[in-house]
């Protein structure tokens, strides 16, 4: 489900989360609360941003708690991409991050591709801004917190 989309149906009050979509990590193990929020407005995105760092801190403190013990990292150094494609699907801050990674069995991929959250997010600020006042285009810019750097890759 495209990102933006997904960010605003969970400020429809809607629970949609790619962890718990499709978990990944340790995720369905730690146990994690979407946050959400129902007017879909400026202060629902920084409502469900702040709920959303609190939410985060505690998933670290569980995780510190519940990490085993052992070497951190793969015994043996990955010297070479195996031939294929892939592709993984992550939860973000702005939302979803998509990679793409195409290899011919080399040490070097042939493509690598990072769809940022920004990548759609700074695009569906033009529906929000419609019948605003102008002094709140600001604020409305702002609440989607959009990175222009990640979008210029």
């Amino acid at each position: 489900m495209p990102q933006a989309l997904e960010r605003l149906q969970r400020l429809q009050g809607l629970t949609v989360d790619i962890r718990q979509d499709f978990p990944y990590a340790a995720y369905a193990e730690l146990g994690f609360k979407i946050v959400t929020q129902e007017t879909c407005d400026v202060q629902a995105r920084v409502v469900v941003r702040a709920l959303e760092m609190l939410e985060s801190c505690r998933l670290i403190e569980k995780a510190l708690l519940e990490l085993p013990g052992g070497p951190i990292g793969p015994v043996i150094p990955i010297t070479v991409i195996p031939a294929g494609e892939t592709m993984a699907r992550v939860e973000a801050p702005r939302g979803e991050v998509v990679c793409y990674l195409k290899s011919d069995g080399s040490d070097t991929p042939l493509w690598v591709k990072i769809r940022t959250p920004s990548d759609l997010n700074i695009p569906s600020i033009r529906s929000m801004v419609k019948g605003q006042a102008l002094g709140d285009m600001a604020i409305i810019q702002a609440s989607v917190d959009p990175c222009c750097s990640c979008t210029d890759r």
